[in-house]
């Protein structure tokens, strides 16, 4: 297997709590990501989608196993070390969206360029182009508060398509969009990975999974199995 792959788990077990509470969320999970290709991950609630997803954005140290990102070993990395290769190679779409209230629009999406040092006429032109791609052109200098659900789900997109970060990893990012806003994101999260990105995509939409290259499906914890899609 190459050391280049964008993203691997090699037995990654997460345990949270002890003796009579304790949780296994990961059970010896390995999976693998390609350069260009989109991977789904499916499973009922609380079968673990989005601790996997946690884990290969370095938000979450398993309790055993590897991540590699970029070939790259996490097991060892500082919180600030982990969070300077988030910022440079990762882009993370938030089921709760995680925007800074604070913040306009545009400065929650390039808050990440901005905390890795590019020019603030670089975060503004950067932030104004993902914006634009996402459909909501326009909107850069509201404030959170005043855009709706579906568009903060945009937003949240944009912040993770903003720069050239070639990992992207979603939660649910359908989840508050119409039908045809949802088609039009991951029509973009397609064409992201067609241009040689990679993407782990946590759906619980069949019809959603459909735009992926593989489907892989979690249950207790554990990867029951994986299909090719159909597209």
């Amino acid at each position: 297997m190459s050391a280049r792959l964008p993203l691997q788990l090699e037995g990654v077990t997460c345990v949270f709590g002890v003796g009579a509470r304790q949780v296994t969320a990961l059970d010896g999970v390995s999976l693998a990501l390609r350069p260009g290709e989109l991977v789904a991950v499916m499973g009922p609630s609380g079968s673990g989608k989005s601790t996997l997803l946690n884990v290969a954005g370095l938000l979450q140290r398993p309790s055993s196993g590897r991540v590699l990102v970029d070939g790259r070993s996490a097991s060892g990395f500082s919180r600030a070390a982990a969070a300077e290769l988030r910022r440079r190679h990762i882009g993370i779409v938030f089921q709760r969206f995680n925007l800074i209230d604070t913040l306009t629009v545009a400065e929650n999406v390039a808050l990440p360029l901005e905390l890795d040092g590019a020019s603030r006429v670089q975060c503004r032109a950067a932030a104004a182009r993902a914006l634009a791609e996402v459909g909501l052109d326009g909107v850069g200098e509201r404030f959170p508060e005043e855009i709706s659900g579906g568009q903060a789900q945009r937003v949240a997109i944009a912040r993770a398509l903003v720069g050239e970060r070639r990992l992207l990893l979603a939660d649910e990012p359908t989840g508050a969009l119409d039908t045809t806003t949802g088609d039009e994101i991951l029509r973009l999260l397609r064409s992201r990975v067609d241009a040689g990105a990679s993407a782990l995509l946590v759906t619980h939409e069949p019809r959603f999974a459909g735009w992926a290259d593989r489907v892989v499906f979690v249950r207790d914890g554990r990867l029951t199995g994986e299909e090719e899609s159909r597209r």
